[in-house]
C-alpha cells in the first residue's frame, strides 16, 4: 500500500466524519430512541427526515467518486463499510431486518456508531503517525492527469519477468495514446511506484487522458454488456425457452467485441490532435485496436486501470447587477465576467467527464474468471479478427 495515498484516504475519512456525518447518525439514533421510549407518539416524520439527511450526506461523499486505487486502499484498511455506499448498505441492513423492533434498531445503530467512532480514532492516529514520519499526501497538480495501472498479483505470479513484461506492455499502450493526442514528449515517465503492491502511476496530458478515459469507460460498457447477454441466456434456458448454442453465443460476443473495438479505435483517431500526420493515422488506428484489446484483456484478467486528477472547483456564476439604475461600468464588468465564465465552464465539464470515465472500472463486479473472447497475442491479422474472412491457401 502506498503510504501517501493512505494518508489521503484517512484524511478524507476524518473530513467526512467532521462535516456532519457522525452528527447526522447520532440525530437518527436520538429519534429512534425517542420512538422506543414513547411508542404512543408518532416519531416517523422526524425519523424519516433524519434518515434522509444522513443518506444525502452519504451520497455526496467523496468516496462515491473514488478512483479504484483509493478504493482499494479504503478496502484494505477495512473502511469500505464505514463511508459512502458501504455505509448505506450497513444502515439498510440494520433498518430492514424482518420483524425488527425499534429497540433492536436502536441497538444496531448504536453499535454502528461505536464502530465508526473506533474507526475514526484509528484513522486519526494513523494520520498523525504518517505526518510525524514525514509522509506527505499524494496530490496531482491541478490541470494535470495520471493514469494508474493496478496489476493483480496472480496476473504476474510474483515473477519479476512477468511484471516487467506487463509494464512494457503499458509503456507501449500509453505511448500510442500520447501520440494520438499529439503529445510531443512521447517518452513515458513514471510518476510513482506504489510500495508493497504492483501499482504504477504515469503522468498524462489532458488530451491523452481524455482518450484513455473514454477507452476505460468503453471497456466497462463492453464487460457489462457481455455479462448481461450471458445472464439473459441462462434465464431463458431456465425457463425452457430455445436458446442459441453456447458456441454460437460466444461467437456473437466475440464479433460484438471486435466491432466495438474497431469502432472505438476509429473514433479516437478521428479525434486525434491536428498535428498528427494524416499518413500516420491508419497505422495509429491499427495500433490502437491492438492496445484497446490489450487493455480489455488486462481488465478481464483482473487488472484495473484509471485516469485521475485533482477535481476542479466548479466556476461560480457572476452576480447580476441589481436595479434598473446599474452604472455602465457595473454592467460592463458583469458582461466581462460572463464572457470569461463560458470557457471555464467548458473546461470544468471536460475535466469532470474525463474523471468520471477514468474511474469507471470501480463499478466492475468481481472478476472470478475471464469472460471476454479475446485471444492472446498482439498482432492484428485476418485470422485474429472473426469479422474478416480467412484467406484460402493457394
Amino acid at each position: 500500500m502506498d503510504a501517501s495515498r493512505l494518508l489521503v484516504v484517512v484524511t478524507d475519512i476524518e473530513s467526512e466524519y467532521s462535516d456532519g456525518f457522525l452528527e447526522s447518525l447520532k440525530n437518527l439514533i436520538q429519534h429512534y430512541t425517542a420512538a422506543r421510549d414513547a411508542p404512543s407518539k408518532d416519531n416517523s416524520p422526524a425519523i424519516q427526515e433524519a434518515l434522509n439527511d444522513l443518506i444525502v450526506l452519504a451520497n455526496a461523499s467523496p468516496f462515491v467518486r473514488y478512483p479504484p486505487s483509493k478504493a482499494a486502499v479504503l478496502d484494505a484498511i477495512g473502511g469500505s463499510g464505514s463511508v459512502g455506499p458501504g455505509f448505506q448498505q450497513r444502515l439498510t441492513a440494520i433498518l430492514s431486518v424482518a420483524g425488527q423492533t425499534t429497540a433492536g434498531i436502536v441497538a444496531g445503530l448504536t453499535q454502528l456508531q461505536a464502530d465508526l467512532d473506533a474507526f475514526l480514532k484509528a484513522c486519526t492516529q494513523t494520520r498523525a503517525g504518517l505526518e510525524s514520519l514525514g509522509v506527505t499526501p499524494h496530490a496531482i497538480p491541478s490541470g494535470e492527469f495520471e493514469v494508474g495501472v493496478l496489476i493483480p498479483e496472480p496476473l504476474v505470479d510474483r515473477k519479476l519477468g512477468a511484471l516487467a513484461k506487463e509494464l512494457e506492455l503499458w509503456n507501449k499502450i500509453v505511448r500510442a495514446f500520447k501520440e494520438v493526442a499529439g503529445d510531443s514528449e512521447r517518452e513515458v515517465i513514471v510518476a510513482k511506484l506504489a510500495s508493497g503492491s504492483y501499482e504504477v502511476y504515469l503522468p498524462l496530458g489532458i488530451l491523452a487522458a481524455g482518450l484513455l478515459s473514454r477507452t476505460i469507460d468503453k471497456v466497462l460498457e463492453w464487460y457489462l454488456k457481455i455479462l448481461e447477454i450471458r445472464k439473459r441466456r441462462l434465464e431463458l434456458q431456465e425457463l425452457g425457452a430455445p436458446v442459441a448454442e453456447v458456441n454460437a453465443v460466444k461467437k456473437h460476443e466475440r464479433e460484438l467485441l471486435y466491432k466495438e473495438i474497431r469502432t472505438l479505435a476509429g473514433e479516437l483517431v478521428k479525434d486525434a490532435h491536428p498535428e498528427v500526420d494524416d499518413n500516420r493515422k491508419n497505422e495509429l488506428e491499427n495500433q490502437l485496436m491492438i492496445h484497446i484489446r490489450q487493455i480489455a484483456r488486462f481488465v478481464d484478467k483482473g487488472g484495473t486501470v484509471e485516469v485521475d486528477s485533482t477535481p476542479p472547483d466548479a466556476p461560480e456564476e457572476p452576480t447580476a447587477p441589481e436595479g434598473e439604475n446599474a452604472t455602465p461600468e457595473v454592467t460592463g464588468e458583469y458582461e466581462r465576467q460572463k464572457k470569461e465564465l463560458k470557457p471555464l465552464l467548458l473546461e470544468f465539464e471536460k475535466v469532470s467527464r474525463i474523471l468520471e470515465a477514468g474511474r469507471a472500472l470501480r463499478r466492475l463486479p468481481e472478476r472470478r474468471e475471464p469472460i471476454l473472447q479475446l485471444p492472446e497475442g498482439d498482432p492484428i491479422s485476418e485470422a485474429a479478427d472473426p469479422e474478416k474472412p480467412t484467406k484460402k491457401k493457394g
